[in-house]
């Protein structure tokens, strides 16, 4: 079952089938407040182009996606395949500017927040820089990355315990997004994103890249010099534009 946040500011279309939700800008803080006082386990989710293509094949990422509250496309590629769709222009949310103004929100609501992810020294860079840009944010616990599977239900009790707003999954979390969707349930209500980019960024671990479409371009170049591998990945932008057509012909949904 799909879900979808806010439905008056929130709309859900679907891009080659799989859904995406067109989220206003404008209306972001009111979109976050309304999910903070509702209760739910509300798992938002950061969409690239290439996810958008797993979860056409991988039946438990489509779930994941399917479930999430907020679908949240960071690609342009996803963009303009929803205007050659015909289903409008999404907004296309940088994921470290789209933290940064969630963490904001939850300071202005007083809301909490648990890190969970990254090696130990990281985590503690990554708390005392939002303690110095966030003053107002109540951070409840943390807990590094990289653990002994055997220390799970310890974790999942820490976090139930700490109650907070919002979970925020880093590296070193076991594919941190599917590491929510199985986990949830066991957790208290509030917000749960995998964000391991972003929080590197936080712990001074990786450069934040420039979010220009040209940059973009180097980057994808170099990278496929570099790791030839990965020139694999025109097949998959090739497919998506033949599904676009596809799809825009026989108005498949």
């Amino acid at each position: 079952m799909e879900t979808v946040a806010n439905p008056e500011r929130v709309r859900r279309i679907r891009v080659v089938g799989v859904p995406v939700d067109v989220i206003s800008a404008e209306h972001l803080d009111d979109i976050v407040g309304a999910m903070l006082s509702e209760p739910g386990q509300d798992q938002l989710v950061f969409l690239t182009l290439r996810d958008l293509m797993r979860a056409r094949r991988n039946a438990e990422y489509r779930r994941l996606v399917q479930n999430a509250r907020l679908i949240i496309p960071t690609t342009p590629g996803i963009v303009r395949g929803a205007r050659f769709l015909g289903h409008g222009e999404p907004t296309r949310y940088e994921p470290f500017n789209f933290v940064i103004r969630l963490l904001g929100i939850l300071e202005k609501k007083s809301a909490s927040l648990y890190l969970f992810g990254l090696g130990r020294r990281y985590l503690l860079q990554v708390e005392q820089n939002l303690r110095e840009t966030f003053p107002g944010l109540r951070l409840v616990g943390r807990y590094p990355g990289y653990y002994p599977r055997g220390l799970e239900d310890d974790i999942i009790t820490a976090i139930k315990k700490a109650s907070p707003s919002m979970l925020l999954v880093g590296p070193g979390v076991p594919r941190g997004e599917r590491w929510i969707q199985r986990h949830k349930a066991l957790l208290n209500n509030g917000l749960y994103l995998a964000a391991p980019e972003v929080l590197e960024i936080f712990a001074d671990r990786r450069a934040r890249q420039k979010d220009t479409g040209f940059a973009a371009l180097a980057r994808s170049v170099g990278h496929s010099l570099t790791h030839p591998w990965r020139l694999t990945r025109v097949l998959t932008y090739l497919w998506y534009g033949i599904l676009l057509i596809i799809y825009r012909i026989f108005k498949l949904r």
